[in-house]
This record gives C-alpha cells, structure tokens and sequence, in this order.
C-alpha cells in the first residue's frame, strides 16, 4: 500500500491523470486542478492533486472526497490495490521511455524544405476565383466561400483540379495536394514533403496546446469551418516519426478524429500509441458511437455534428474499452 511520505518523479503523477482521462487544468504550483469525477463537477475544477506526493482532495463540501494516487486509480478504474500500482508503476516506465524521443525533439534541428512557387499559387488562386465550377465543387463538398479565401484554395482549368496549399511548420509553402472535380483522383505536386509536416500546422501550433488531427485537407477545412482552428491533417493515412515529433513538440491535448473505417482506426491508434505523454481523446457523437449516421469523416457531417462529436470526445482509456 501507498505511504504519505511516497514521492513521485516530475510529470509522473500528471501522466497518471492524463491516463485516467480526468479533465485537468494548468499546474498551480505544486498543484493540479481537475474537475472532481466523483460528482458532477463540469464548471470549476473542485479537486486538486499534489505533483510530488500524490494527495488529492475535493473541495467541495458534498462530496469532500480524498486520498492517496492509489485511491484515486482504485476509484476511477474501479480496480483493486494491486492493479492500481501496476498501472501506476507502467506510467512511470512510460515517462522513461519516452524521455530519450522528448529531448531529441527539444534539441534537433529544422528540417529544411524547398519552397513552392509563390506565383503558382497565386495562378491557381486566380483560376478559382473566376471559375464558378471550381467554386460550386468546393460549394459542393461543404467549404464556404470564406474557407475558400482563408486557405487561398485553387484551380487548375487544364486539369479540371482543385487544389490545397501545403505549408511547413513556420509556413513556407512546400506544395499541393489535387483533386480531379470528375473524379476521385488525387495528383501531389512533385515531392511534396508530408511526411515532414501537416496540414495546417503553421496555422494551429500558434493557438494553443490541444489540436485535433484528421486525414485529409478536406476534413481540416470542414473542422476549420465548425469553430475549430485548432486541427491539422495528415493527408493520408499514414503517419511518419516527423510527423509525431510535430505533435509532440506544439500540443500537450490530442484529439483524434480521423477516418471510421478500420484503416482510420488503425491511424488513430497509431498516433495514441506514439504519444504516450500526451492526453489523448477521441472524438465521439455518443457512448460507444465514433460518428452520428455511419459518417467516415468529418467531410460526411454537418458542422454541428462535428461540433457535437468534438464536445463528446472521450478518453484513449475510455476509447479502448468501447473497443470499436
């Protein structure tokens, strides 16, 4: 059994809260808000956590709860004291782990990248701006003419494709993703790095901490579009070591909603297994339900469906026991 004079090495106790999917709020110190999940605490956090010793208590007086880190993974795990310590010492192997991945991000240098052509672009964004079946496609697909603009989308007559600019992380234009208006073919300008970077990430990492991570540009916009700037895309459905580095290096909050078919599945557990640091969600429309009305992705909802599906998002640990 834990003991009060028990001390936890840095970062190990807020991974434990992470794990848990509590909500929890910047450090105060040596202190840890969350929101208390023994009673319906969803306005103030009413619980703090000691980073070092692991004391927790409730203060609000209805519920007044209080204990040891192993008592609070006893009760919200609803396990016994033994499997409370081994998922306590795992996080604890999981932080050594990934010290080496976290200083190799903090030290390494730029990846260098050959800029796009600036009057290419600016082509193809004329192109689209006079063509009204390039704009009635983007119309078509759920973008708005504002999204159309901000993203400075574009046109190709000659090849009846509409195109995506592709940034680097500080926002050099590094490419295009096409996409035939006929047909459901896709055409990359030549060696477009995205491997090395996302979809919008210039853009997102100056937000905040959290981000939302779907596949394709498409989705991006659509998410962009619903109130949440904060998302970036694969464009595809793989994910490379840069690109993990990129999460792990601007976001502290992952929120997967990537595609629901097995393959997008498979992608989003991927990116879960490979940020273990980090607090993990996946975006949901109800308990047990990934999207509303067999949706693949978000370029299949409405704008407030995707709202909802956001809001709804659950834990990596709750995710995994729907076991989708």
């Amino acid at each position: 059994m834990e003991i009060s004079s028990t001390q936890y090495a840095p970062g190990h106790v807020l991974e434990i809260i992470k794990s848990l999917g509590v909500h929890h709020f910047n450090e105060s110190g040596d202190q840890i808000p969350f929101y208390c999940p023994f009673h319906n605490n969803i306005h103030t956090p009413s619980c703090s956590i000691n980073e070092a010793s692991g004391a927790w208590i409730c203060f609000n007086p209805s519920c007044g709860q209080s204990g040891t880190l192993i008592e609070l993974v006893k009760g919200v795990m609803h396990v016994n004291d033994y499997q409370a310590i081994r998922f306590i010492a795992s996080k604890e192997k999981q932080i050594e782990d990934n010290f080496d991945e976290l200083l190799k991000n903090a030290i390494e240098e730029k990846e260098d990248f050959i800029e796009f052509s600036k009057d290419t672009l600016v082509k193809l964004l004329q192109e689209r701006q006079s063509s009204k079946e390039a704009c009635d496609y983007f119309i078509s697909r759920g973008i708005n003419n504002e999204s159309m603009d901000y993203f400075e989308l574009g046109y190709s007559e000659k090849r009846k494709m509409v195109t995506v600019p592709v940034h680097s992380p500080d926002g050099i234009p590094v490419g295009i993703v096409g996409r035939s208006i006929e047909s459901k073919k896709f055409k990359n300008s030549n060696d477009l790095p995205k491997n090395k970077t996302l979809f919008n990430i210039h853009r997102a990492k100056r937000i905040g901490g959290n981000v939302i991570i779907v596949e394709s540009s498409f989705d991006a916009i659509r998410v962009h579009q619903s109130g949440f700037p904060n998302v970036v895309a694969t464009l595809g459905g793989h994910i490379s070591q840069d690109n993990i580095n990129l999460l792990n290096r601007y976001f502290n909050r992952i929120i997967i909603m990537t595609d629901s078919d097995e393959a997008g599945r498979a992608l989003g557990n991927a990116i879960a297994s490979r940020l273990k640091n980090k607090e993990i969600l996946w975006a949901s429309h109800s308990y047990g339900k990934i999207y509303p009305h067999d949706a693949k992705d978000a370029g299949d909802m409405t704008e407030d469906e995707i709202r909802l599906c956001i809001k709804n998002s659950v834990s990596d640990f709750e995710y995994r026991n729907w076991n989708p």
